[in-house]
């Protein structure tokens, strides 16, 4: 099993990726592949989304299962709202909100 630290880690490249996203699709105004509402919903709810992400990683050590079960759940929004290549954050934030979640430190 890998530690909740290694997890925190993997949220963070995918909550950055997902951040990274959003302000290329507000500065450009253009998205691809599906999406759930307009350039700018799209962008700012991937920009809240991910800094929610980025906020609970940082507490990953205060109750594990509940920061990594809303990690996850929080990953499973985002991914509506990704589409093409920028999928990738929001399943690397998958990924390391299940690895939180079931961490045994």
């Amino acid at each position: 099993m890998s530690s909740a630290k290694t997890g925190m880690w993997i949220t963070l490249i995918g909550a950055l990726l997902i951040l990274l996203d959003g302000i290329v699709v507000l500065a450009t105004g253009k998205f691809y592949g599906w999406h759930y509402g307009s350039t700018s919903t799209v962008g700012l709810i991937e920009i809240i989304l991910s800094l929610i992400m980025l906020g609970l990683a940082y507490c990953y050590k205060s109750n594990k299962g509940l920061v990594g079960w809303s990690i996850v759940i929080l990953a499973l929004i985002a991914m509506s709202f990704d589409g093409g290549f920028w999928l990738i954050g929001a399943i690397i934030a998958l990924i390391g909100g299940i690895i939180i979640a079931t961490a045994k430190e």
